[in-house]
């Protein structure tokens, strides 16, 4: 990713995750967490209630929330509501972000990139930036503008929790490079929170379509993931935008 967890190594210690998170390169071999068969587990959405503790509590028993990473995602984060947003997405309790519902129509070709704040140039680097992983790849094969920076160097992973999908959110982590790459060069130093919020939300975007294409027994975990991975780059990720 570098997603940023990016672009480089990064050590540092987040309350919202248990230790230090080491983001490891994506070249570094890191064990998947083992998965169970999808016909060993239930497949009916839970029945939650109480507060957002309770109701992760609760989640918690999950047999297909068991896994080593889950687990870790789920202790070190006992009252974040947006952890529990993002299972209930997975669980179809919720509908899907607006964000998330504009790219999954994209991706389905039902319509345009997501409309970018700036014009020429860094606009484009914007929809780029903000838009799926589909927009991501046709742009690339065919810019618009020349001198824009495509380079990826993958997934970075918070050690411990989501290791095992380094490769599953390499695509998310390839448009999320690209933002992160360009958009501080292209866009005015007042805007850059907005651009790096935005940039990071369609990171989560992406990462959550990837995850609702998975199995309901496998979509909870991955939900879990992607939350954790999108927590780090808003916590820890300045320091790869402002390099």
């Amino acid at each position: 990713m570098n997603r940023t967890l990016n672009h480089r190594p990064l050590s540092l210690r987040l309350g919202l995750l248990i230790g230090t998170l080491t983001l490891a390169s994506c070249g570094q071999q890191v064990t998947p967490a083992t998965e169970q068969p999808d016909a060993a587990l239930p497949v009916a959405a839970p029945v939650l209630s109480g507060s957002v503790r309770e109701q992760l509590a609760q989640l918690a028993q999950r047999p297909e929330l068991q896994d080593a990473d889950s687990q870790a995602i789920l202790s070190a984060n006992p009252d974040d509501p947006a952890l529990l947003e993002n299972l209930k997405r997975a669980y179809g309790l919720l509908p899907a972000q607006g964000d998330a519902a504009a790219l999954t129509a994209e991706q389905l070709g039902a319509s345009e990139p997501l409309t970018a704040q700036a014009t020429g140039k860094a606009g484009y680097a914007q929809t780029v930036a903000w838009g799926s992983v589909r927009n991501y790849r046709s742009q690339k094969s065919s810019p618009r503008y020349s001198g824009l920076d495509w380079r990826s160097n993958g997934c970075s992973a918070p050690s411990g929790f989501g290791l095992g999908y380094s490769e599953t959110f390499r695509p998310a982590c390839d448009v999320h490079d690209f933002g992160y790459r360009n958009l501080p060069d292209l866009t005015n130093k007042v805007t850059w929170p907005y651009n790096k919020t935005r940039t990071d939300n369609a990171f989560l975007d992406n990462m959550q379509a990837i995850c609702a294409a998975k199995s309901l027994v496998k979509r909870p975990p991955c939900y879990a993931a992607a939350t954790a991975y999108h927590r780090v780059v808003l916590v820890a990720g300045w320091a790869n935008w402002h390099r």
